[in-house]
């Protein structure tokens, strides 16, 4: 019976198990599941699934084993109860009956027979209360089969009532016996004889059946103690059985839905892939990953259709900008080129081969060497400095001049502590036009300024005369007792003195514009002499001591000792200097300035430090711009021409240095500039004495070795211009002189002709011949060449002059009293041109006191040893010569040119030496 409820209970769980994993209803589940879910729920829900398959068989397991187990276990107990209650039945039937048979013997005894009734009794009760507990066995029917219940039934109609009349008949016996009392040995035979009937009667016999009849019962109750053990067993077995079995489907399910959902993942990533690599093969983007999911591949599918469509867009939008840029590179009118790392093309424009006219000759792919060879100084700098411009003016060819700009090609994520390089931008610009433009307004600007000092030259000359004048002939005259007078003469002093101030401030505006057209077109004459850093600011200082005790200024000066020299153009630096001192000057009106000079890092830094007004930090980067002034022009008076700090820019530059201002409003300003040490060429230096002082003794040698004369000097004065003449005859005829007028070169070779004058003062630009081919017509003449000429000229043009053998060259307007000291110097030495020999085997030596002398108007001869020397000096009979002292103590140069060689009045300067010999 337990084995069918058991058998029944799987069947029904089996079935709904079935209806559950229907194959129709798990692909119609995967369906929609791995079509909707998230890839991390599809995995939960995979865990979930089998981890629930497994806790749902171990829990039926356990459960259906429970039930069964415990089926089993009530089986069991039934049947001990049911058992012990049939052998409690069983034991009391045979007590009564063998209680029933002691009562024979006993009935001699009334006493004892009396006790052992009672016993019979007491054992009845318990056989009814066990015919009681068996009438409940029938109740349990669940736990029997039909056979023992019928068993049971037929048990228990068989002998129903049996016991009752046993005890009943037993009862009415006994009580008989009581009745009749056991008082006689007739009485107790009878008593014994009627027990031993009523032990054999049909009840007795019924009676005792029952025990027999109670044994078969009892044994079907031992088989079912047998088989619920049995059951219990095969529910511990079945029970684990089907957790195993669980856990088993479980591991077959997980293995399954891996499987799935692996597939359900990788299938749309297969395919994404496949689109992939077939879009970056043959680029084809109009391809489309299908879309099968809405997870996160899914999502992925849409963003790389997504991606795939944006690329396609941005492809054509960078073929059209490719296209837009190459045209526009290609419609540069500047030449482009693109190099990589180690220098070669990679890219190029038409503009480039057409400026270095290569035609249709392909670049790519060749070194930037082969082509510009000049820029791989540039290209290599741009590497090792990526963020920084690199700019050179290249001369293409004879007519052509192009300007080469070198960048480095930097990666887009760069620091300020590192940039990857990967190449180099070259751009090269024609700049061909822009040079005939720049020396057009170089030329404008020089003509007009030269063009304004012929009449300066006349204005600042008559002021003077006048002046000089007034001052000597016509003021003391005039009584000086009248007030009214002494008025008016301070008036005409003062104005006098307004009109030579503001010429003289033209002459220097006319000067700083040609400078600064000189500067930028390269001509300006640069003297390289060894500089000592204090005298340079000694003099600077001196030069402008005045103004600071006019503005009650405190002057400070902090110069470090022993400052080494520097190499450059003195007279440049001092400019500098003058017009930074004279800017803080005037723009400080209480305070001090301070002057200090200090070495760093190989630098002579020299800073002039004020506590005047300031300049705010937008216009600091104005200020060396030409013609910029710091204010407001409507409001400030411009004070100067704007043309100084510019300058100063222009010649530090070129001295190899840097000039920067450091200033915040209302606190003053630093203006400051570097110039760096050049030991080696300081080395070479140190050799050379002052070439001033050289100059100078040359100059006092030549007045000091010529007789006077004392007959008036005869000027001759060659000018286009009536105004000049005139100007210069007054000013010459002053200082004692006679003067003779030609209008133009033509006119002077004439009178030079008919009445050689002892100086000739030349003008430039004059009509017909102009004076450089007068002078060199003169200087070839053998019989006029040792005229003395001064070349006066609106154009600073020495070095063509002296190489045509002028004396003196002067720029207009004329310095008056500069122009009668040479005058006065010339004349004195009687003969024109001195010939200057200069012997040192040091290249640069030779080099640097020739352009000195040269620019003086000597003749200079060189010579690189002793026995070129001696040479040179017998067949040129030079006046002077210049000479190392070493090397002339190791030829003996003094001894035998002068003694030996007869040339007794020659002239020696030995360099290294401070005597003369």
């Amino acid at each position: 019976m337990g084995k069918l409820l058991i058998s029944h209970f799987i069947d029904t769980k089996i079935m709904k198990l079935n209806s559950l994993f229907n194959p129709k209803s798990i692909y119609s589940f995967n369906y929609k599941l791995f079509k909707n879910l998230k890839i991390n729920r599809k995995i939960s829900l995979g865990y979930a699934v089998a981890f629930g398959i497994s806790i749902f068989g171990t829990v039926l397991g356990v459960t259906i084993g429970n039930q069964w187990e415990k089926q089993a276990l009530e089986q069991e107990e039934y049947a001990l109860i049911n058992t012990n209650s049939l052998h409690r039945l069983q034991t009391a039937i045979l007590q009564v009956r063998t209680h029933q048979q002691q009562l024979i013997p006993l009935s001699k005894q009334p006493e004892k027979f009396e006790e052992e009734y009672a016993h019979i009794i007491k054992h009845l009760e318990t056989i009814q209360k066990g015919w009681s507990e068996i009438k409940l066995i029938k109740a349990q029917e669940n736990y029997y089969s039909q056979q023992e219940i019928s068993k049971l039934k037929k048990f228990i109609q068989s002998y129903e009532g049996v016991s009752e009349k046993y005890l009943q008949s037993l009862n009415q016996l006994v009580q008989k016996i009581k009745f009749n009392k056991l008082d006689s040995a007739e009485k107790i035979t009878t008593a014994q004889t009627q027990l031993l009937e009523f032990t054999n009667s049909d009840v007795a016999i019924r009676f005792d059946e029952i025990s027999e009849s109670l044994t078969e019962i009892i044994n079907i109750f031992y088989k079912q103690i047998t088989q619920a053990k049995e059951n219990l067993n095969q529910a511990i077995l079945f029970r684990n059985w089907i957790i195993f079995s669980s856990l088993f489907i479980s591991i077959l399910l997980t293995i399954f839905l891996a499987r799935k959902i692996s597939w359900a993942i990788s299938s749309p990533i297969i395919e994404l892939t496949n689109v992939a690599k077939k879009v970056t093969q043959s680029e084809n983007f109009d391809l489309q990953v299908p879309i099968t999911t809405e997870d996160e591949i899914g999502i992925l599918a849409f963003s790389f259709n997504h991606l795939i469509n944006r690329v396609k867009q941005l492809l054509k939008e960078q073929t059209a900008n490719t296209a837009h840029l190459n045209a526009i590179i290609d419609n540069l009118a500047d030449g482009l080129l693109v190099s990589d790392i180690n220098g070669k093309i990679i890219n190029y424009n038409p503009a480039i081969t057409k400026m270095l006219g290569f035609g249709d000759v392909d670049m790519k792919g060749i070194y930037c060497q082969e082509f510009l060879p000049e820029v791989i100084e540039l290209v290599n700098n741009s590497q090792q400095n990526p963020t920084a411009v690199f700019t050179k003016e290249l001369q293409l060819n004879k007519k052509q001049i192009a300007k080469a700009s070198v960048t480095a090609i930097l990666e887009t994520n760069c620091n300020e502590s590192y940039c990857k390089s990967f190449g180099s931008i070259i751009l090269v610009r024609d700049i061909t036009q822009e040079k005939e433009i720049d020396a057009m307004k170089t030329d404008f600007i020089s003509t007009v300024s030269h063009e304004l000092r012929t009449p300066l030259t006349s204005v600042l000359g008559f002021a003077s005369i006048i002046q000089e004048k007034l001052e000597e002939e016509v003021f003391p005259l005039l009584p000086v007792e009248n007030r009214k007078t002494n008025k008016t003469i301070r008036r005409v002093k003062d104005n006098i003195n307004i009109i030579i101030s503001e010429a003289e401030r033209l002459t220097a505006l006319i000067n700083d514009v040609l400078d600064i057209a000189k500067m930028e077109a390269g001509k300006l004459d640069w003297k390289q002499e060894a500089i000592s850093i204090d005298k340079l600011i000694e003099r600077s200082l001196a030069a402008i001591s005045a103004l600071f005790t006019t503005k009650n200024l405190e002057l400070i000066t902090n110069i470090e000792p022993e400052l080494p020299q520097i190499i450059g153009d003195e007279n440049r630096l001092i400019q500098v200097l003058i017009n930074l001192i004279s800017n803080a000057i005037k723009f400080t009106h209480e305070g001090s300035i301070t002057c200090s000079a200090k070495l760093i890092n190989h630098n002579i830094v020299i800073s002039i430090i004020d506590t005047g007004n300031g300049i705010a930090l937008e216009d600091q980067t104005k200020v060396f711009d030409k013609f910029k002034q710091v204010g407001e022009t409507l409001t400030d008076k411009p004070q100067g021409t704007g043309l100084g700090l510019p300058i100063c820019k222009q010649i530090i530059e070129h001295h190899g240095g840097n000039i920067w201002v450091e200033s915040e409003l209302g606190k003053g300003s630093t203006f400051a500039f570097s110039i760096p040490i050049q030991i080696n060429v300081i080395n070479q230096f140190e050799q050379i004495v002052n070439l001033n002082t050289i100059v100078q003794q040359l100059q006092e040698h030549s007045t000091n070795n010529n007789l006077t004369c004392d007959r008036q000097k005869t000027i001759l004065v060659v000018d286009d211009d009536a105004n000049i003449r005139e100007l210069l005859r007054q000013s010459l005829q002053n200082q004692g002189y006679a003067v003779r007028e030609a209008t133009d070169g033509l006119d002077a070779i004439y009178q030079i002709k008919a009445d050689k004058p002892d100086l000739i003062i030349l003008d430039v630009m004059m009509p017909q011949i102009n004076g450089f081919d007068t002078a060199a017509i003169i200087k070839n003449d053998p019989t006029k060449m040792d005229i003395p000429i001064i070349m006066l000229s609106i154009f600073e043009d020495k070095e063509r002059g002296y190489r045509l053998g002028i004396d003196r060259y002067m720029t207009k307007p004329i310095d008056n009293n500069k122009l009668m000291k040479e005058i006065g110097l010339l004349l004195s030495q009687g003969t024109s041109a001195k010939k200057v020999l200069v012997v040192d085997t040091t290249a640069s030596t030779l080099l640097t006191l020739s352009q000195i002398l040269k620019t003086q108007g000597y003749n200079v001869v060189e010579a690189s040893n002793g026995e070129e020397c001696i040479e040179k000096a017998l067949s040129l009979q030079p006046d002077m010569i210049i000479v190392d002292s070493v090397l002339s103590q190791e030829h003996d140069l003094v001894k035998t040119l002068r003694f030996e060689k007869g040339l007794e009045n020659l002239f020696f300067i030995l360099l290294g030496d401070t005597d003369k010999s």
